[in-house]
């Protein structure tokens, strides 16, 4: 999994939202984001975070995504 794949796929359900995706450990499977959107507005950190979580369901239920530490703001 690349940071370009995440942090596109996190801008396709997020339109004009503020993605940057980082490789916690080189190997593709543990990934830190921060993302700015303004559909946060009314969402508290829970929401938000599986909102974020529901985007990768297919890649983390296979395995492909390990662990996602999520850092949401509302833009």
């Amino acid at each position: 999994m690349t940071q370009e794949y995440i942090e596109d796929k996190i801008q396709k359900s997020f339109p004009g939202s503020d993605v940057v995706a980082m490789d916690l450990t080189g190997g593709g499977d543990h990934w830190e984001v921060r993302v700015a959107a303004k559909e946060f507005k009314d969402m508290n950190r829970i929401k938000r975070h599986q909102a974020i979580m529901s985007v990768f369901d297919v890649e983390l239920k296979s395995g492909e995504l390990h662990a996602l530490s999520i850092k949401t703001i509302e833009k």
